[in-house]
């Protein structure tokens, strides 16, 4: 690993530092270790503060890194011409992959992460509490139900249980923390269906399990950001046009999407067939649906 990465990558796990237990961390030379953050602050990208006496606390400049939390899903082949795009504009990226999506949106609130592509039912109600803007879609549908039951496991304040509510007559939600424990719970029978999305639908259907119910395409998840996230308006430009470039190119950037998630490219592929990818989002018409669960949310 380059000196440089590596004292960028120190101060993303340690946080600010003094410049001393750099140079003990790093292993590097005093010289060296001098040399690469004086580059470093010339291009913005750290920030050295002097406190008592000649020690330096170094940190990192946090517009030019931000978390961005999705979950793990078919859903989300779009982000990777994103982050590229944002890397144009000097912003690093750091992507943390998660297991539901009411955990992204804690997170996204808590500060923990400054963007964030979770259910818009979770961040809808979040967004009432904490400083997090709702700015974009991303895709729809995507999801659906395997199995034969009006018990139906599902992952909680999701837009699967939503939909699940919405849609099956006499539905009754079986809570669930991640899509591991939903498919392991009905592979061995403890539930006798499930509401699950992209690729875990594929994946069971080719196993031989039936889907019995495809959700209408709506907005699963949409992006949001922490609200002061610096540069917000230049955020959701340089998405809108990576996401026209990843519509011009679906097979490129969903191969660079399968390796993210360590997944089989032709099991993400046809996953990502029955979703329709759409940046546009009309928060009116999720308040109106939400409103047939009655579940009124002030706007």
């Amino acid at each position: 690993m380059a000196g440089r990465d590596k004292i960028i990558n120190i101060l993303k796990a340690r946080g600010s530092l003094p410049q001393t237990e750099l140079v003990k961390i790093s292993g590097m030379s005093k010289s060296r270790v001098s040399e690469i953050l004086n580059e470093l602050e010339k291009e913005g990208i750290i920030s050295r503060k002097q406190l008592a006496g000649k020690n330096l606390i170094v940190s990192l400049n946090e517009t030019k890194f931000l978390k961005l939390g999705i979950i793990n899903a078919a859903e989300y082949p779009f982000i990777i011409p994103f982050v590229k795009k944002l890397k144009e504009k000097g912003i690093e990226v750091e992507i943390k992959i998660y297991d539901n999506g009411l955990q992204v949106t804690k997170d996204l609130a808590l500060g923990k992460i400054d963007m964030g592509f979770s259910p818009v039912i979770s961040q809808i109600i979040f967004s009432k509490i904490f400083d997090i803007n709702i700015i974009a879609g991303g895709a729809k549908g995507g999801a659906g139900i395997i199995g034969e039951s009006c018990n139906i496991g599902s992952t909680v304040m999701s837009s699967m249980e939503t939909w699940t509510l919405t849609e099956v007559k006499n539905a009754n939600i079986i809570p669930f923390n991640s899509p591991q424990e939903l498919v392991s719970s009905f592979e061995t029978k403890k539930v006798s269906a499930i509401a699950i999305w992209e690729p875990y639908l594929s994946i069971l259907e080719s196993k031989g399990h039936k889907i019995t119910h495809l959700f209408e395409p709506n907005h699963c998840c949409t992006l949001a950001v922490r609200s002061s996230l610096e540069d917000e308006d230049k955020v959701k430009e340089v998405y809108e046009d990576a996401f026209s470039w990843f519509l011009s190119s679906k097979d490129r950037w969903i191969s660079d999407y399968s390796n993210l998630l360590n997944e089989d490219y032709n099991v993400m592929k046809k996953a990502t067939e029955r979703y329709y990818f759409d940046s546009y989002l009309d928060l009116k018409e999720v308040y109106k649906n939400l409103k047939k669960l009655n579940v009124y949310v002030p706007a």
